[in-house]
């Protein structure tokens, strides 16, 4: 024998079974969808975002830097250089060990280019000397300032 099942008793049955595992809806009902998924990508999309930007930034700030650390380099390899120069013109070295030619010492500076080195271009050194007596030995200070782009160090050396 078989049952009838009305529209009413239907209804109730599939009521009963939404309320058992709240998946189920009836015909009509709206569909309310929960879960954490999309407010979970939309976060990880922004902070990878400002990651990814962040990583930009300090990779610009980091190629400027090295370029500074190398140009202040040169720049005092010019200085150096320049240095070493000025104390071979004061000190000539075929007058040594005596120095019977006096030294050569000038405070007007003598300029050096470095424009024709490899590595060096854009790159110069002013050196200066001047002199000081002192309990009968005369000091010579020889000051040279190398110039890079626009950094400049300077390097200073005393001899006797």
């Amino acid at each position: 024998m078989m049952s009838v099942i009305n529209d009413a008793s239907k209804n109730a049955w599939v009521n009963r079974i939404a309320n058992a595992n709240g998946r189920i809806h009836q015909r009509g009902s709206s569909i309310q969808q929960q879960g954490i998924g999309l407010p979970i990508a939309i976060f990880v999309i922004t902070v990878l975002s400002a990651f990814a930007v962040n990583m930009g930034l300090l990779v610009e700030d980091n190629s400027e830097s090295r370029i500074e650390y190398i140009t202040s380099l040169r720049a005092s390899l010019a200085a150096d250089t320049g240095a070493d120069l000025g104390l071979n013109v004061a000190f000539d070295p075929s007058d040594a060990p005596v120095y019977a030619g006096g030294v050569t010492c000038s405070s007007t500076a003598i300029n050096y280019s470095f424009t024709n080195d490899a590595g060096m271009s854009g790159c110069s050194a002013a050196v200066t000397c001047s002199s000081a007596t002192a309990g009968g030995k005369t000091i010579y200070t020889v000051t040279s300032v190398g110039t890079c782009d626009t950094i400049s160090k300077t390097v200073v050396t005393s001899a006797l």
